[in-house]
């Protein structure tokens, strides 16, 4: 192998590593994000409009794959 093809591999490699650690991220994320919608929509001190947007926005979350039960 000569040398510019040993650099595209390790930069394939670099750029994989990197979009899994932005996905991994990004599940993160979202999870927290789903958890404050579920405290959000538990709590009994919230107003029915603050519990109806944070339902409205679980069944997006929902509608695009995400479980927040």
């Amino acid at each position: 192998m000569d040398n510019s093809h040993k650099c595209g591999i390790e930069t394939r490699r670099r750029n994989e590593a990197a979009r899994k650690e932005r996905r991994m991220k990004e599940e993160r994320e979202i999870r927290a994000q789903i958890e404050a919608l579920r405290k959000v929509r538990d709590d009994p001190n919230t107003t029915s409009s603050e519990r109806l947007r944070a339902v409205e926005l679980l069944v997006e979350f929902e509608s695009k794959g995400y479980s927040y039960l």
